[in-house]
């Protein structure tokens, strides 16, 4: 994910499109790899895509900078990384206008602000955006699939529903997650660290991660998220039930206590 803005550099605004993407990504066993965040600069924006190539990605997701405004030049920084001219959009024009006419807003001159939303770069094709004005954007590029999307939380997770996680899903094929969080009392990180580190080992595609929750009344509460990703939902299932049973019972020797214990469904991705 490539997250355009200064907002979010200086500390105005809350990244919440990545969390929620890395979330929802990662309930249907993706990783987002890389969050990178840039200035609203055509060099940075530029850069920061090269870098995001240089990963390999099957996918990267470029947010923000899609509007009317100057300080809006994704598609510019993005034009200036790959090498292609921008150019007016038919299809994009005739999405904006749409978008106008749904809101009974008749006619509407396409202002050179308008047009800018509708400037592609070449080869790039619009995607609907049910919620806003400008369209996402989706192009490929040397096998791996750009999408930009608006950086508007409602604007982006429409397009992503709609037109994005589909395409990833197609693409990457089916996986399930399973996922079980323990709530534990009285004992510290130090202590449990080598009963994760000898599960890791155990099972070397887990996910098992460890979240202090401070001392109360004496006693130190640690969080303790544990997953299996697996193209085979029984493997993922019984991966997760071994590595919690040992750690539960290694816990329980070590005399702390866990009190609680919460699992969510195996999500599918079809």
């Amino acid at each position: 994910m490539l997250a355009v803005g200064r907002e979010l550099l200086i500390g105005r605004t809350l990244n919440t499109n990545a969390q929620w993407m890395g979330r929802r990504l990662g309930r249907k066993g993706t990783l987002l790899a890389e969050i990178t965040t840039v200035d609203d600069d055509l060099g940075e924006i530029a850069a920061g895509l090269k870098g995001c190539f240089g990963r390999r990605a099957d996918f990267v997701i470029v947010v923000g900078g899609l509007g009317p405004t100057p300080d809006d030049m994704t598609l510019r920084g993005i034009s200036k990384g790959i090498r292609r001219r921008l150019r007016a959009n038919e299809e994009a024009l005739s999405l904006i206008r749409e978008h106008y006419a749904r809101r009974n807003m008749g006619s509407i001159k396409m202002t050179p602000a308008r047009m800018k939303m509708a400037t592609l770069p070449i080869g790039a094709k619009p995607v609907r955006n049910e919620v806003g004005t400008a369209p996402g954007v989706r192009l490929d590029i040397e096998g791996t699939t750009v999408f930009c999307l608006p950086g508007v939380p409602s604007e982006m997770k429409s397009i992503f529903r709609e037109s994005v996680e589909p395409e990833i899903v197609e693409r990457l094929g089916r996986f399930y997650r399973k996922y079980i969080s323990l709530r534990i009392e009285g004992i510290y990180e130090s202590a449990l660290a080598p009963m994760i580190e000898s599960e890791l080992r155990r099972h070397p595609g887990a996910y098992i991660k460890s979240h202090p929750r401070g001392i109360r009344e004496g006693k130190s509460r640690i969080e303790l998220d544990v997953s299996v990703v697996s193209e085979d939902r029984e493997k993922a299932e019984e991966s997760v039930l071994q590595i919690v049973r040992e750690i539960k019972s290694r816990i329980e020797t070590a005399g702390a206590t866990v009190v609680s214990e919460r699992e969510t469904v195996p999500s599918g991705r079809k």
